[in-house]
């Protein structure tokens, strides 16, 4: 499982033409209630107060720093262009050009983003944090701080400053510099899926405006009228914490653990003192229908004057993974799953006028990706016989031996099922039950405990995995782990420290240090291999011409023609091949068309 760092990448293209080589970079104009976290990317360069006053290449034989307007372009065009962060960076070229201030000729051949290029190996995305720990060096950002809120005239003043231009210049070095020593490290087919990320946000997803505007006027109803059901509506905010314990002081209650919509410790309060405290529903209803209330309001202010909404995701939002996450202010991985009052964010997202979407996603790809790593070729044989996972799951290690599980046990099924969404990874009782109580399995705390003890029983195999594992990052004590995926990319752990108590590393180098065990480090090595097998089968479907306007998780959604020969049946087949690298693991896909994005 471990490898020298200094192997990997060792067959990526051993030089690069340099002088064909640029770093950019740009500064604008933002302040307090004007920037890209309010506003989005596209919006914000759109707005009327969008200025920029400052841009700077930078390359191994040539740069430039100033304004815009005073930029030799000619010099830098067709040739390779680098920004930390290119996906706001291309959005202020593209807004130069249409200002005619950049003349429509002037194209990069290739445009990287270093932020990426960080984050795949595993250092911090922003630019200081990312130079820090793979050039060694520390950019001072504190001139970052005087440019905050600077309008035209006060940018003339400061640009005749020899540090403001010194910071500009040096953003778009250490971009250069970050790809010259470290882009051999980042393989084309990752390359290649960053900047199908970035593309995917500028081209953006139809919306339907009409269905947004009545969810917007159902949850502010909503809203309101939990809000007033309170005991304390017009002193406190409906969320105050203060006010929710002093009501139940008054009726002699705890307060609850907390008011998520998640916590299910706050579910056992409600079920034990809801009916001596109703508010805790309104309180909960309030903070569900205030949540997608701001997602809709923030699709509604984004939407661009032909319909569309333009978005942000990261690439390797996860950093160990490599998993993709939402971005701005607006997270397209984190949609309800379930509609509330009715309303359905995901409804809202549909195909362009002529056009559909089809939408697909892998089949239970990480229990998969587990068994084959395990090496449970039983489990595995039945799945590539047809059989589903969780009835597959229940012959080999429950004792089903009847016909179809699902009809014939249906609480079989679901327990069958909830075995292997949730105890691959190391999960006690109390964390069983409470998985349980989400798909609709209530059970007690001893039939949980039981139920853990029973499938570590039935599956040592699995229960090898994370004993090796954790066997392998204690050997590592005060140096890097490095754990090698099945498609030959690596995980690095940190720093780390093993002690009795544990072990303890750092997935993000210099990052915070976390608490690492077999079970965790397995669920580290079965998510990224997934990621992997999904990655190449957005490949394969963008190399067949079809265009993907998001991911979220295991599940792409593409958008074709109405008269397409493209079928949901023709995407499946391209998501799901088992990859070279992994024989023998059994790949499936679902698929379907639809107007709106639904499940």
């Amino acid at each position: 499982m471990s490898l020298p760092e200094q192997t990997y990448g060792r067959n990526m293209e051993s030089r690069i033409q340099q002088s064909k080589v640029f770093g950019f970079d740009a500064e604008t104009y933002y302040a307090k209630n004007y920037s890209v976290r309010t506003l989005g990317v596209d919006r914000y360069v759109a707005d009327k107060r969008f200025d920029c006053y400052l841009v700077s290449f930078w390359g191994p034989h040539d740069e430039f720093v100033g304004h815009p307007k005073d930029c030799p372009w000619e010099r830098f065009t067709d040739c390779v262009w680098l920004s930390h962060n290119s996906r706001f960076d291309r959005a202020v070229f593209r807004r130069l050009q249409e200002l005619g201030i950049v003349p429509p000729s002037i194209q990069p051949i290739e445009w990287h983003d270093t932020a990426a290029l960080c984050v795949y190996l595993q250092a911090p995305r922003n630019l200081e944090g990312g130079a820090k720990q793979l050039l060694g060096v520390t950019p001072d950002k504190s001139v970052r701080d005087l440019m905050k809120g600077v309008d035209w005239m006060q940018a003339k003043l400061l640009l005749e400053e020899d540090r403001v231009l010194e910071y500009a210049l040096n953003d778009a070095r250490l971009a250069c510099q970050l790809w010259l020593a470290h882009s051999v490290k980042w393989p084309a087919d990752e390359r290649t899926l960053s900047l199908l990320t970035v593309e995917q946000g500028e081209y953006g997803i139809q919306l339907d405006s009409e269905r947004i505007r009545l969810g917007i006027q159902i949850l502010t109803t909503q809203r309101d009228q939990s809000a007033q059901c309170l005991p304390w509506y017009g002193r406190e905010k409906p969320t105050s914490a203060k006010a929710l314990a002093h009501a139940c002081r008054e009726r002699n209650i705890p307060a609850p653990p907390s008011t998520a919509e998640d916590d299910p410790g706050c579910d056992e309060w409600e079920e034990r003192y809801g009916q001596q405290a109703p508010w805790i529903r309104h309180i909960r209803n309030w903070r569900k229908s205030n949540r997608m209330l701001k997602v809709l309001e923030t699709m509604r202010d984004r939407c661009r004057a032909d319909g569309s909404l333009p978005f942000s995701l990261k690439y390797f939002g996860a950093i160990a993974t490599g998993r993709w996450s939402g971005d701005a202010g607006l997270n397209l991985q984190n949609f309800n799953r379930e509609a509330l009052h009715e309303v359905d964010p995901r409804r809202c997202l549909i195909a362009r006028p002529g056009h559909k979407l089809i939408i697909a996603d892998l089949s239970q790809i990480e229990p998969r990706v587990l068994a084959w790593i395990a090496g449970d070729h039983e489990l595995l044989e039945k799945i590539r016989n047809g059989l589903p996972i969780y009835q597959a799951h229940a012959e080999t290690s429950m004792g089903f031996t009847g016909g179809d599980l699902k009809k014939e046990a249906p609480r079989r099924y679901l327990l069958a099922k909830c075995r292997v969404i949730g105890l691959g990874y190391g999960a006690g009782g109390k964390t069983f039950q409470n998985l349980a109580k989400t798909y609709g399995l209530t059970i007690s705390y001893s039939e949980a405990k039981g139920t853990v003890d029973d499938f570590r029983r039935q599956n040592p195999k699995i229960l090898a995995v994370w004993s090796s594992l954790e066997k392998s990052m204690r050997q590592q004590h005060e140096q890097t782990f490095f754990m090698q995926l099945p498609s030959g990319r690596l995980l690095r752990y940190f720093g780390v420290h093993a002690f009795s108590g544990g072990i303890t590393a750092a997935t993000e180098r210099g990052g915070r240090r976390f608490k690492w065990y077999g079970g965790k480090l397995t669920e580290n090595l079965v998510q990224a291999t997934a990621r992997d097998v999904f990655a190449e089968g957005l490949l394969r479907i963008h190399r067949a011409g079809i265009r993907i306007l998001w991911t979220v998780h295991d599940e792409v959604i593409c958008e074709v023609p109405e008269d397409s020969d493209v079928t949901p049946d023709v995407v499946s087949e391209l998501l799901a091949q088992t990859p070279e690298w992994m024989p023998g693991l059994p790949v499936d896909a679902e698929a379907s068309e639809s107007q709106a994005y639904c499940k």
